[in-house]
């Protein structure tokens, strides 16, 4: 079972952190991946402007701890407020990129819409030859070639990940990405060599094109709808956002579509603009896809992933029940430092672990109401099980990280890692991730060795019902066998 804490792609607890090892107070703010310099930052304005974007309640200005280009509110803004819009006829979507050489052919080959939007963007960005770039190639121009996303980060860089989520993670990604790069080279660009020159559309080109489509398409202009939107880049990432994009209809008969920048809050004049770049995301999946972390608010946590067992003898009655109650053979749920493992992951463990004796629940008189049974303790054994299975995994998976919690709280205290470097976001990252196992851990080990003959089980929660059970756990019903009456 230590394999449900491999990577995938809440009550408040108390006393699940450990004990001594609170984080130090951090005051760094991640801004976008945004372009490199002032200048470039100028110039994609100036585009973005002249393609029909407006600057509703927004100027560009400079973060003054990470030196970036920022956008900060130029009036003081309501909820509702827009701050920028920018019309469809200036994002790099599927649609823009068909009317190219390059999008055509990337089209008519099936390829699925991020990676024309990749091709396209890798074209306009590296490409010498005019016919194969599109309209929009200027926004290429202003992307950096240095994102901070870790796709593209160096091999010192990565060690500061060793054992986490976010580098297996990235692992499979990479291995997706030049699997997918050599399926182009023998295919597409092989029978189009003067569309996609070999000199151009090289790995290190394709992998930086991916990184910009990744780290630059936000909700809602993503999945089936992605786009990239320029002035989206100039918006910070930070959890206690103070805006939200959303896309409107506009243009003749609502034909066109307009992404807007809306204030979720009263904003003051010159207040950095931000959004939240992953809301219900950890910081480890936003890290890896996005290249931000915002220190001043973390998510810190592991995703655990939790797969009914096809060796299950009871594999087909438990997968009718979760598929009823809307779940999956597999789930994934996020573990954080601060909050006890939600209900329905620890109904999920307790049909996972349900057997023996106890495997009468399964029958099909109870099939309507098995899923609710599982929603509090079923019996001591099922409940130390999942206790057993949950905390031992968590401290197998703790063993595989080359430092420990107190190590990684002594090198942010020690100030080794630069405030708002990458360096620092992994180790926040690795730090969060080893928090919420410990917690988790913690909190089952507890519960095990304190609360498992304190609890309330299944048994005793019928009889209860039946009233047979009175509430100290005694026994109603001995007066029916005296003086005959049973």
């Amino acid at each position: 079972m230590q394999q449900a804490f491999k990577a995938h792609m809440p009550n408040r607890a108390t006393g699940l952190r450990r004990a001594g090892c609170k984080r130090p107070t951090l005051f760094t703010c991640r801004a976008a991946p945004a372009v490199a310099s002032s200048i470039s930052a100028d110039a994609a304005v100036s585009w973005a402007t002249s393609k029909g974007a407006k600057l509703e309640r927004a100027s560009l200005s400079t973060d003054l701890l990470t030196d970036r280009p920022v956008l900060i509110a130029s009036a003081d803004a309501q909820q509702g407020d827009v701050l920028f819009s920018v019309p469809d006829s200036a994002w790099l979507s599927a649609e823009t990129v068909k009317k190219t050489t390059v999008g055509k052919l990337a089209a008519a080959a099936g390829l699925e819409p991020w990676l024309q939007i990749a091709l396209q963007l890798l074209a306009d960005r590296f490409g010498s030859s005019s016919s194969s770039k599109s309209e929009l190639s200027p926004y290429a121009a202003n992307i950096p070639n240095n994102l901070d996303t870790p796709i593209l980060w160096s091999d010192d860089e990565l060690r500061e990940l060793q054992g986490t989520q976010v580098l297996q993670t990235l692992g499979s990604y990479q291995t997706f990405f030049r699997a997918t790069f050599q399926q182009l080279q023998s295919g597409l660009f092989a029978e189009n060599p003067a569309t996609f020159p070999p000199d151009t559309f090289t790995l290190p080109h394709f992998l930086w094109a991916v990184a910009a489509v990744r780290s630059r398409s936000h909700t809602p202009l993503d999945g089936s709808k992605i786009a990239l939107a320029p002035l989206t880049e100039l918006v910070s990432h930070r959890r206690s956002a103070n805006s939200k994009l959303a896309v409107r209809s506009a243009g003749l008969f609502g034909r066109g579509q307009v992404l807007l920048l809306e204030a979720t809050r009263s904003i003051r004049k010159g207040e950095q603009l931000s959004t939240d770049y992953g809301q219900g995301k950890l910081d480890g999946p936003v890290l890896l896809d996005y290249g931000v972390m915002d220190a001043t608010s973390p998510k810190p946590g592991y995703s655990l992933a939790l797969t009914m067992p096809d060796s299950d003898r009871f594999i087909d009655d438990k997968l009718d029940i979760l598929e009823s109650n809307g779940l999956r053979q597999s789930m994934t749920y996020n573990l954080t430092p601060d909050e006890q493992p939600t209900t329905e992951m620890l109904a999920f463990m307790r049909l996972m672990e349900l057997k023996g004796m106890d495997a009468f629940l399964l029958e099909s008189i109870f099939r309507n109401d098995v899923w609710g049974f599982m929603q509090d303790p079923v019996s001591e054994a099922n409940e130390e099980a999942l206790c057993t299975t949950l905390s031992e995994g968590a401290r197998t998976v703790l063993a595989g990280y080359t430092t420990s919690i107190d190590e990684d709280l002594a090198a942010l205290r020690a100030g080794t890692h630069p405030k708002g470097s990458r360096r620092e976001a992994a180790l926040l990252v690795r730090l969060g991730e080893k928090e919420a196992l410990d917690a988790v851990a913690r909190f089952f080990e507890d519960r095990r060795a304190t609360q498992l003959k304190r609890l309330v089980y299944y048994q005793e929660r019928r009889l209860r019902r039946l009233g047979l059970v009175d509430d100290e756990g005694r026994t109603t019903y001995d007066s029916f066998f005296k003086d005959g009456i049973a």
